[in-house]
């Protein structure tokens, strides 16, 4: 059985775009994050949480897109795997037993499962002579339009090891061959990502705020949005893994540049690093460039993770601890210094951190990575990111959002025309929103990483 643990946060949107007449299809990766009412819905789930009961923790969480499987329909949520081709959920079977006679221990495991998946209760499903597979009806619950496919071939695990990203849930393989592809979209292997700030943009689940669930990319499969992103596309090989992992993960890049401000701390010595497309990870830096950016910002070390006086921190614009990095590819990206840093008053009155990690930190030894990692929940705050699997190939361009500020054709330069619902220094609304839910899945992530 597994142990109770915090789900950690990052969510994801599928938006599966099929060419000529056909729609563009979206799919959220989603994340509910208890407590209620923000957690999964009761009607989604086998074994809701009491939530009134005295040692009952006030959440029901799941992570990863949103199926209905079998019939009658079960719910189970699969994140998303890119270097993989397979479709795995869990087994009801691992939630059986007498540790289940527990208080709370049934409700809490197929929560830590991410939802589960009992094949003897649908009629419909048909078990492969290829173990764990079977087919069955599967539908893409929040998908719009529609997507349902009558005989979907997938997995059903009925053990406990860990998946790609050291977790216990299901995957939604969407590597080379992917078989979700090849069923919905033949012959189309390109991906995109897109950040959405929090709620899906077809509005699907509905919007809200905050959001329930939380929606923070969109994914187009079979072409790409050409409105989501501009200028030039700087690309980079799939593969082969950097030796510095023990992952397998092909998407990389070569780090030939990074500062915060005006300071550089690379220190002329480029490294490689894995791209964690999973999100599931907060950037993870060479010693020496950890520790220059400690040193730069002042940092004190509590728990692995530099921290800091909210209150100090700096408030002018020139002077943030802004982030940027430039691979060998020509693509620089940079972290604003409102996403980099965390404040956390539920900690301490004025307690804030940095959601950057260090090689080699105890805390990642069970978390399956080594080496340095760039967080795909950082990268694509200001980047589009383009998977074309057909080509060996993956790219970087500037994301175009519905928070950035537009460039100004107001001629008088010296006393501008404010942006419509912008706050001082040009912030609006929207981006106000984006900045509070991308620190909160920073925060998350690096304290449960």
């Amino acid at each position: 059985m597994p142990t109770h643990s915090t789900l950690r946060t990052l969510t994801l949107a599928l938006a599966i775009t099929i060419p000529c007449a056909q729609a563009i299809v979206v799919v959220p990766y989603v994340s509910y994050i208890g407590p209620s009412p923000i957690g999964v819905p009761n009607e989604f789930v086998r074994n809701p949480v009491n939530e009134s009961g005295p040692d009952m923790p006030l959440y029901q969480g799941r992570i990863g897109v949103h199926l209905t499987i079998g019939t009658p329909p079960q719910h189970v949520w699969a994140p998303p795997h890119f270097f993989d081709s397979e479709t795995y959920v869990r087994s009801a079977s691992l939630c059986g037993g007498d540790d289940m006679e527990q208080p709370g221990q049934l409700e809490f495991c197929e929560s830590d499962y991410s939802g589960i998946f009992a094949a003897n209760e649908s009629s419909t499903f048909n078990r492969s002579n290829e173990e764990p597979f079977g087919t069955d009806t599967v539908t893409f619950f929040d998908a719009t339009p529609d997507l349902m496919n009558d005989g979907f071939k997938f997995g059903v695990l009925d053990t406990e090891e860990p998946n790609y990203v050291g977790e216990l849930w299901g995957t939604l393989g969407l590597g080379s061959n992917s078989t979700f592809l090849q069923t919905f979209f033949p012959g189309k292997e390109q991906i995109g990502i897109y950040a959405t700030g929090g709620n899906s943009t077809f509005g699907k689940p509905p919007p809200s705020y905050p959001p329930r669930p939380l929606v923070v990319y969109e994914l187009e499969l079979g072409g790409y949005n050409e409105s989501h992103f501009t200028g030039e596309k700087f690309t980079q090989s799939i593969g082969p893994p950097s030796p510095f992992s023990n992952s397998s993960n092909p998407f990389t890049l070569n780090v030939t540049g990074i500062s915060v401000g005006s300071n550089d701390i690379l220190g002329g010595e480029p490294f490689l690093a894995t791209v964690d497309l999973a999100g599931r990870i907060s950037n993870i830096l060479p010693t020496a460039v950890y520790d220059a950016f400690v040193d730069v910002t002042g940092g004190k070390i509590r728990s692995g993770l530099p921290t800091y006086n909210h209150s100090s921190l700096p408030t002018n614009p020139a002077d943030q601890y802004n982030l940027t990095m430039t691979f060998s590819n020509g693509y620089s990206v940079s972290f604003p210094q409102e996403f980099l840093f965390s404040y956390m008053p539920t900690r301490e009155p004025d307690f804030a951190q940095a959601n950057i990690l260090r090689v080699g930190d105890p805390g990642l030894s069970s978390r399956s990575w080594s080496g340095p990692v760039i967080a795909l929940n950082q990268l694509m705050w200001s980047s589009y990111i383009g998977i074309d699997h057909a080509a060996g190939e993956w790219w970087l361009a500037k994301a175009v959002h519905p928070w950035d500020e537009p460039e100004s054709t107001n001629t008088n330069t010296t006393n501008p025309e404010p942006k419509t619902g912008a706050a001082a220094g040009g912030i609006g609304d929207n981006l106000k929103k984006a900045l509070v839910s991308a620190a909160a899945l920073a925060a998350a992530v690096a304290l449960f990483c």
